[in-house]
């Protein structure tokens, strides 16, 4: 058993059978909250439970932040199994809860000292994330120390791309950049923005497509484009829409030789912005992740 455990948050789409296959263990990235009621993500209610009721009414959907406590709680679980902890949070350039996490860790060494948790930014979400945390598990079942591991994830961070298709901009105005009327008339259009994950961790637009098929073949073009090579990892993460994660999947192995081809759900403490129908790619080239 390696001496390293590889955590990440639901952001990263990490399926329990893929957890299971590379032993990372998922924690809740947030709280999913309607009407009232809270459900970790990922723990209280499943991603296809979470955006049938986002579709029910989109303005009593929301999510809220865990507190470094509850981090900290899921620390001392997975301390149970290894002393020796990476955790690959959802980038902090959407989100404040890779400071959180920070701060859990920080406080739980000051309580357990013999406990070791490194903190790692993705700079990304969704699959992208993903694969960061396979590879990390594969690292550390390799027999690569702690140090190693987080110097693995940095080195795979740098060669891994993400790219979205949006399915529609109905719930866009949750953001608060575009106005619900906007969003409406953008949804009425079947206006559907393709955006990429930067180095710094934000999303940009590269694109607008009218039609799913021909968000298919510019999200094909852009990873020929981005990758530079034609031998890739992917992770495909959908919003409540696997039909279109497998076409488009069938579609990555028709233009690609596909190294892995994972299909996860997106998580809808992301997706309660983007609503259903939008799709994710991660995607790197083979990256020797040995530590010697």
């Amino acid at each position: 058993m390696s001496d390293v455990l590889v955590m990440t948050d639901t952001v990263s789409g990490i399926s329990p059978e893929l957890a299971k296959e590379y032993n990372i263990k998922v924690v809740p990235a947030a709280n999913i909250v309607f009407d009232g009621h809270f459900y970790p993500d990922g723990r209280g209610i499943s991603a296809t439970e979470a955006y049938k009721l986002l579709q029910k009414d989109p303005d009593k959907f929301s999510a809220s932040t865990l507190t470094p406590s509850d981090f900290a709680g899921y620390f001392r679980e997975a301390s149970e199994e290894a002393k020796n902890i990476v955790h690959i949070s959802f980038t902090s350039a959407m989100s404040g809860t890779c400071k959180l996490v920070a701060l859990a860790a920080e406080l739980l060494h000051q309580e357990s000292p013999e406990i070791d948790v490194r903190v790692v930014d993705s700079k990304t979400a969704a699959g992208a994330q993903g694969l960061l945390a396979i590879a990390a598990a594969k690292a550390a079942r390799m027999g690569a120390n702690l140090d190693q591991v987080v110097s693995v994830i940095d080195k795979v961070r740098q060669k891994t791309g993400g790219l979205m298709m949006l399915g529609t901009l109905r719930y866009v105005y949750r953001t608060g950049r575009m106005s619900k009327t906007a969003a409406r008339i953008a949804s009425f259009l079947n206006i559907k923005p393709i955006n990429r994950m930067t180095d710094e961790g934000k999303l940009e637009l590269v694109d607008r497509v009218r039609k799913t098929e021909e968000g298919y073949n510019k999200l094909v073009k852009l990873v020929k484009e981005e990758a530079k090579s034609d031998c890739l990892h992917f992770m495909v993460s959908h919003a409540a829409a696997p039909v279109m994660a497998e076409n488009f999947s069938k579609l990555l192995e028709q233009n690609f030789d596909c190294l892995s081809l994972a299909i996860s759900e997106y998580s809808p403490i992301m997706g309660y912005a983007v609503g259903p129908g939008c799709l994710f790619v991660g995607f790197h080239p083979e990256i020797d992740l040995s530590h010697r």
